[in-house]
């Protein structure tokens, strides 16, 4: 895998922007909370056990070494792919790094809505988005203007409809190897979102230019990013050649920032510099 630079620009567009509380969960919800021992950069890393429309689902929680309540602190939710466990995207990515509270959230059966497989709807993950966001403002002071989502392959996915379903709740989000099956674009909300997107042209898996897996299709990411254009009104688009390998494109004129980093021959994988550009996207 070739290296990736550092996506900067972007970043510097989305602050000052204006977040609604995304409420609390449809049900009463309680969590218990259980301290991890790996090795972190936080300053403290847990697992949060709560409850969801009656269902129990749990996170890990990391917060930052520097972390102190004389200012607000920037969120980012980070999703696993399909069969993955929110432990294995903690150690692909390493985003506790980040200067923001980081969340890995698990998925039900280790997927997420609204994939085919997905053993919830899409109601019942955003629920548990919104309660892990009520319980971090409930323990955290929280900048409600910088909230972001990440993920890969499904999660990546689920970061996109996360961008598609809360666009109120999320200022920018980043699906990196993302499965885009049609239904997470389906009533997506005409409300700008920053977005990055990182996919490799070998990916076997989620091929870049759409195909069908379960039964079902998913999109190209050229023609998710047309979409993502309009929806940000964009007017055109500028492209950047790093390497022989890796392209980046950057759309202009757009209300929130869009770009694209395309990795020639990149595969199936989480990449060694995704983590980087991510957090530069976010601005943490």
């Amino acid at each position: 895998m070739k290296r990736l630079l550092t996506v900067t620009a972007a970043a510097l567009l989305l602050v000052g922007c204006t977040i609604e509380d995304p409420g609390e969960s449809a049900s009463g919800t309680s969590s218990t909370v259980e301290p991890l021992t790996q090795e972190t950069t936080a300053a403290s890393l847990e697992k949060v056990t709560t409850t969801v429309d009656g269902r129990e689902r749990t996170y890990l929680r990391a917060v930052p070494a520097g972390y102190d309540e004389t200012r607000t602190w920037p969120v980012v939710l980070a999703f696993h792919g399909w069969r993955e466990t929110a432990e294995v995207m903690r150690r692909n990515t390493g985003l506790e790094a980040a200067r923001a509270i980081v969340v890995y959230a698990d998925g039900v059966d280790r997927a997420w809505a609204p994939a085919p497989y997905a053993a919830t709807s899409g109601e019942e993950d955003l629920a548990f988005v919104r309660t892990i966001l009520t319980e971090l403002r409930d323990e955290y002071r929280v900048d409600r203007g910088r909230i972001f989502a990440t993920g890969f392959s499904n999660g990546g996915g689920f970061a996109a409809y996360l961008g598609c379903q809360l666009p109120d709740t999320f200022a920018a989000v980043a699906p990196v190897g993302a499965a885009y099956y049609r239904a997470i674009h389906e009533g997506c909300s005409d409300e700008p979102v920053a977005r990055l997107d990182i996919h490799g042209t070998y990916d076997r898996t989620i091929n870049y230019y759409g195909g069908t897996r379960h039964d079902t299709p998913y999109e190209s990411v050229p023609v998710v990013l047309e979409g993502v254009a309009e929806r940000n009104r964009c007017d055109g688009t500028s492209i950047n050649r790093r390497s022989n390998s890796v392209i980046e494109q950057h759309w202009r004129g757009c209300d929130m920032p869009l770009s694209h980093v395309r990795v020639g021959g990149g595969e199936h994988v989480w990449p060694d510099e995704a983590t980087a550009e991510v957090r530069a996207f976010f601005g943490v």
